[in-house]
C-alpha cells in the first residue's frame, strides 16, 4: 500500500498539496482558512471604513486590512477583490501584494504567485514573508532546492514563521531528507502545535519509513484536530491494516467514505481488509468502485 498520496491527480511536488487535506493559512494551497479573530469581512463594502481625507496610502491600508479578514475568512473572490482595489491606490502596498500571492497559490497560479514574491523582494529584501510565499511557489514548482533555499531565509527573519518550517520539511522530504524534514517538522508544530497538515504529513513520512507507531500517532491528532479530515481516516486505516489491526482499519475506511463518498483510495484499500477478514464479494465491489473513481492500481506502490 501506499501511505503517501491520495490517487487523484496532485499538484506540481508529486504529493502536495493534497486537495482532501485541510486547510491552513500558511499560503499553500493546502489551507483551511479560519478567521480566529472573528472579523467581519470587509471586501466590497470598505469604503464604508474610509476617513474622509481621500488619502491614497490611507485607502489603499484600508483594503489591504479588508482583504486579509476575506482571506482569513477563506473568502478568496472577495479578498482579491479588496487587494486588487489596495493595489490601485498604492501599487506597491506590500502586504496586499503578499496577499494577492496566497490568493494565486490557492488556485494554483504558481508562476503568478512567485512573481508575486519578487516584487515584494525587490522593494524589501528583508521581508519574511515574501520569502516564505515564493518557497511555496518554487516547492510547487518542483524547484525544492530553491524552495530550501528561500524558507531558509524565511526563518531566519522570522523565527516564528511555522509555515515556512513546515514547508521545508515537505522540501527537504521530497529531496530525501527525511531528518531534516523532521527537525522541521517539530520546529512547526512548536510554533504551532494545532497545525493539522504538519500531523497529517509528518504521519506520512513515518509511514514512508516504516515507522507505523509514530504515524498512527501523529494521524490520530490530526484527526482529534480536524474530525472530518476524510483522507486522513484513509491514511490511519493503512497503518492500522499494516499493524494488523483489519477491524480497525475498516472503520476507518468507512468513516473516511461517510465524510467523501467518491474517496478512490478508501474503496481500495477497504476492499484489501475486506479480502482479508473473508468477504469477497464486497471485496470485489469496493475495488470496482476504486477503479471507476480512477484508483491508479498499476502505480499503487
Amino acid at each position: 500500500m501506499s501511505f503517501s498520496q491520495p490517487s487523484q491527480p496532485s499538484n506540481a511536488d508529486g504529493r502536495r498539496p493534497d486537495k482532501n487535506a485541510p486547510k491552513n493559512a500558511s499560503g499553500a494551497p493546502n489551507g483551511r482558512a479560519n478567521n480566529p479573530n472573528g472579523k467581519k469581512k470587509a471586501g466590497k463594502n470598505a469604503k464604508v471604513s474610509l476617513g474622509a481625507d481621500g488619502n491614497r496610502r490611507g485607502l489603499a491600508e484600508t483594503f489591504a486590512t479588508a482583504g486579509r479578514d476575506a482571506l482569513a475568512d477563506g473568502d478568496f473572490e472577495e479578498a482579491f477583490d479588496a487587494f486588487q482595489r489596495a493595489l490601485g491606490y498604492n501599487a506597491n502596498h506590500l502586504a496586499a501584494r503578499i496577499g494577492l500571492g496566497k490568493i494565486w497559490l490557492e488556485f494554483e497560479e504558481f508562476e503568478r504567485a512567485f512573481e508575486e514574491a519578487n516584487r515584494v523582494l525587490k522593494l524589501d529584501p528583508k521581508r519574511a514573508e515574501a520569502f516564505e510565499l515564493r518557497g511555496h511557489s518554487k516547492r510547487f514548482l518542483g524547484d525544492f532546492e530553491g524552495a530550501v533555499a528561500d524558507y531558509t531565509q524565511a526563518v531566519a527573519l522570522d523565527r516564528k514563521a511555522f509555515a515556512a518550517f513546515y514547508g521545508r520539511a515537505i522540501a527537504a522530504d521530497m529531496l530525501g531528507r527525511p531528518e531534516a524534514a523532521l527537525d522541521d517538522f517539530r520546529a512547526c508544530l512548536a510554533l504551532a502545535p494545532e497545525f493539522v497538515p504538519a500531523y497529517y504529513d509528518r504521519g506520512v513520512l513515518y509511514a514512508s519509513e516504516n515507522r507505523l507507531a509514530d504515524a498512527l500517532a501523529d494521524y490520530s491528532k490530526a484527526l482529534e484536530l480536524d474530525p472530518e479530515f476524510a483522507h486522513c481516516f484513509v491514511a490511519r486505516g493503512e497503518a492500522l491494516s499494516e499493524l494488523g489491526e483489519p477491524k480497525k482499519a475498516l472503520a476507518d475506511f468507512d468513516e473516511a467514505l461517510r465524510l467523501d463518498p467518491e474517496n478512490a483510495d478508501a474503496y481500495y484499500y477497504r476492499s484489501l481488509v475486506r479480502r482479508e477478514l473473508g468477504d469477497q464479494a464486497a471485496a470485489d465491489r469496493d475495488r470496482r468502485t476504486a477503479l471507476e473513481l480512477g484508483f491508479d492500481e498499476e502505480n499503487d506502490v
